[in-house]
């Protein structure tokens, strides 16, 4: 009886309890309720009308991470900031904004297809999407593996590119990509050719840091010696033949060669380190290291084989603080330089004006130069900590 009376009135001070509290809770949100809340959306606030994108220029394509883009339209911003462009995935940064134009540089992300789109800040939605490809200023080329180094380069007039190899540094020969990037074994060597350079047929010839130039005719077995210098201490490392076979060869030498198609050898006194040379327009020109100076000269080519007097064209140290290793010229005319700087590739014009080419794209040092067919321009580059050496064919536009 007393456990029954304990049981049962602890049950009510339990229940009262629980009214007492639930009375308390009514109260309290009676007493808090102030009326409806106020929401955030607001009915009267207006959006920007959406942004309409009527062309684009260029029209269907630009190049990655180099060319200007417009895009001409509607209900833009003239805030550069608010003006949100896409291509694809990738955020482009615009650099001039009106309310029916904008200007950027295409994002250095190369894709074959993609959708260009904008939005404005304070628009609700994108605008209309435009189908778009961005091409890459440079490709890799040759399939050049991690084990593999590459030395002297040259073209045919097919499009052919001819390397000299190097496999887990042992010399291999010379191998033969085709336009499409597909290798075959062109000719075997246990030497390290140095540069190399087509004659006016499908002669090629070679250098390999002695004093002889050496000629391989399609068909024989190996590389012929061609010509070789009377003094024993030269070292000849590049060379340039144009249209008549007369050869030019150069190197860290006291003077120029050349060398004629009957093989007769001059010199022209020219005390300097030559990294390489070439030839245009009745120019000789040349790429070396003078006084810890690197500096770009040309002499006029005054008849066949006669020399004028040097003229100094660029200062590559003063332009730039870099070393010219490469040159090559573009049909248009322009020089190329490749350099190892961190923009290696400088285009110089005819009054020794210097620009760099896709500065912030191009990343590897360029070595050695073989220019293609229409504006393809091949460099064989060398490794940095991020990426491997190699050959990259380069989308020049000249």
């Amino acid at each position: 009886m007393y456990n029954d009376l304990l049981y049962d009135f602890r049950c009510r001070q339990g229940r009262c309890a629980l009214l007492i509290g639930g009375i308390l809770w009514a109260a309290l949100l009676v007493g808090c309720d102030s009326g409806t809340a106020p929401s955030i959306y607001d009915p009267n606030r207006s959006s920007l009308p959406d942004p309409v994108i009527e062309d684009v220029i260029p029209e269907d394509r630009a190049l990655a991470g180099v060319d200007e883009v417009i895009i001409v339209g509607q209900h833009f911003s003239s805030q550069t900031t608010d003006n949100l462009v896409y291509f694809g995935e990738d955020r482009a940064r615009v650099v001039e904004a009106s309310s029916t134009q904008l200007r950027m540089v295409a994002p250095n992300s190369p894709q074959p297809e993609l959708e260009l789109r904008l939005v404005v800040i304070g628009a609700e939605n994108f605008s209309n999407s435009v189908s778009y490809r961005l091409d890459p200023p440079f490709v890799e080329f040759g399939e050049v593996k991690d084990f593999e180094d590459v030395f002297g380069i040259a073209t045919d007039r097919v499009g052919n590119v001819y390397v000299a190899m190097a496999a887990f540094g042992i010399p291999v020969g010379i191998i033969r990509v085709s336009p499409n990037g597909e290798r075959s074994e062109y000719i075997s060597s246990p030497f390290l050719w140095t540069d190399l350079d087509h004659g006016s047929g499908n002669d090629l010839y070679g250098v390999r840091s002695v004093r002889a130039v050496f000629r391989y005719q399609e068909g024989a077995n190996n590389f012929e010696v061609f010509a070789v210098v009377p003094d024993n201490a030269v070292r000849l490392t590049s060379i340039a033949v144009d249209t008549n076979d007369h050869i030019w060869a150069v190197g860290n030498n006291k003077s120029i060669y050349s060398i004629s198609p009957d093989k007769t050898v001059k010199n022209y006194e020219f005390d300097a380190d030559i990294q390489d040379v070439a030839l245009f327009d009745d120019f000789l020109y040349i790429a070396a290291l003078q006084n810890k100076n690197s500096k770009i000269w040309r002499f006029k080519i005054n008849s066949s084989d006669v020399l004028g007097t040097p003229e100094e064209l660029i200062d590559m140290t003063a332009f730039n603080g870099s070393t010219a290793f490469a040159l090559a010229f573009s049909v248009a005319g322009h020089l190329f330089v490749g350099t190892d700087a961190t923009d290696p590739v400088v285009v110089v014009d005819p009054n020794g004006v210097g620009q760099l080419l896709y500065p912030g794209v191009l990343k590897q040092p360029a070595r050695r130069f073989a220019w293609g067919v229409q504006e393809q321009l091949y460099a064989a580059t060398n490794s940095t900590e991020m990426i491997a050496a190699g050959i990259i064919r380069i989308t020049t536009r000249d």
